[in-house]
């Protein structure tokens, strides 16, 4: 075993994962831990050895950014250019630690959805990425929407956030509420913005014949 790899181990042989400690124990295990970090890579696993390890150790070591970033050029060129990095982190429900690293975790599905477009778990990820995104470009209706993009590019993505769902099965009246959502305010907003209507959207929208009253924004979970 790779001694960087092997010395992480062993921390948390001292120290178990849920265990309790006194203050003292806690200070001798983050100094090890600091001391780790701030220790010099003398060997590098390769990525078959750092994927190997946290699979086989997941229930005794912490999975940390701080971790990931000890082996960062051990995986940083096939997370860009590969999709067996992206494939394990997403099998494993990691992608979210590496927000530190500024990478998407859009990014992640769609490399590993190059690969195989039939990857389960990265489909679920990649739906859930898109209906986070056009769950908030909406949360300020009645006031406002939350758009960078063109109008053809948020209506081609609200499709493509459909055709992933019904790829998937997913079906929830919540997120039909959401499309329906989607494919009513986004234009009527930048038919708001084009006009430079100034007396608000809130009454742009009700000079369009809409109830404010009863918009509810969806609530969704995946």
């Amino acid at each position: 075993m790779n001694v960087h790899l092997k010395n992480y181990l062993g921390i948390y042989l001292i120290y178990p994962l849920n265990n309790y400690f006194t203050k003292e124990q806690r200070k001798n295990r983050h100094k090890m831990l600091s001391d780790w970090e701030k220790s010099d890579l003398q060997e590098l696993p390769n990525l078959d050895e750092l994927i190997s390890f946290i699979r086989q150790n997941k229930n005794i070591i912490h999975i940390t950014p701080q971790f990931f970033k000890k082996f960062e050029i051990v995986w940083k060129d096939d997370l860009k250019n590969g999709h067996q990095f992206a494939e394990f982190l997403i099998e494993m429900n990691l992608e979210e630690l590496l927000w530190k690293f500024d990478i998407s975790p859009m990014n992640m599905a769609l490399q590993v959805l190059k690969h195989n477009p039939n990857h389960t778990k990265a489909l679920e990820l990649k739906l859930r990425t898109l209906i986070r995104y056009h769950d908030f470009t909406l949360h300020e209706l009645p006031w406002g929407v939350l758009i960078d993009n063109d109008l053809e590019e948020e209506l081609k993505s609200v499709d493509e956030m459909e055709a992933v769902a019904e790829k998937l099965g997913y079906k929830n009246e919540y997120f039909d509420l959401l499309l329906s959502y989607c494919e009513t305010y986004y234009p009527l907003w930048f038919e708001y913005v084009e006009k430079g209507e100034k007396d608000g959207f809130e009454n742009f929208l009700k000079s369009k014949g809409i109830d404010t009253e009863r918009i509810v924004l969806p609530y969704i979970v995946i």
